[in-house]
């Protein structure tokens, strides 16, 4: 049984890398879509990290010089750190109530 939930989630990434291809679709899109015919949404998302993370490293170092990106999202950066940071203090009953009103 394992070899072949691997091997749906290969032909399912290796369909989904060429939809992207021919038609720009994300990739993402298209191998959870495909992905939660097997599986819960939530370990169809966490299958994607991987590929997600070493195609925004491989754009990042085949992109423009690192320094410029850096100076120009440099604050919005740092508010995305901040953020992470007190999420965990405000607490879910905080973030329910903001979110719902």
């Amino acid at each position: 049984m394992a070899a072949m939930d691997t091997l749906f989630i290969a032909l399912v990434f290796v369909l989904a890398g060429l939809v992207k291809g021919v038609t720009g679709m994300g990739l993402p899109t298209v191998a959870v879509a495909l992905l939660t015919l097997r599986m819960p949404p939530l370990e169809a998302a966490a299958l994607l990290i991987v590929p997600s993370s070493i195609t925004n490293v491989w754009q990042l170092a085949a992109g423009p010089a690192l320094y410029p990106l850096w100076r120009r999202f440099r604050w919005l950066l740092l508010a995305v750190c901040v953020g992470t940071a007190c999420a965990p203090l405000l607490g879910a009953a905080a973030w329910s109530g903001a979110v719902l009103g």
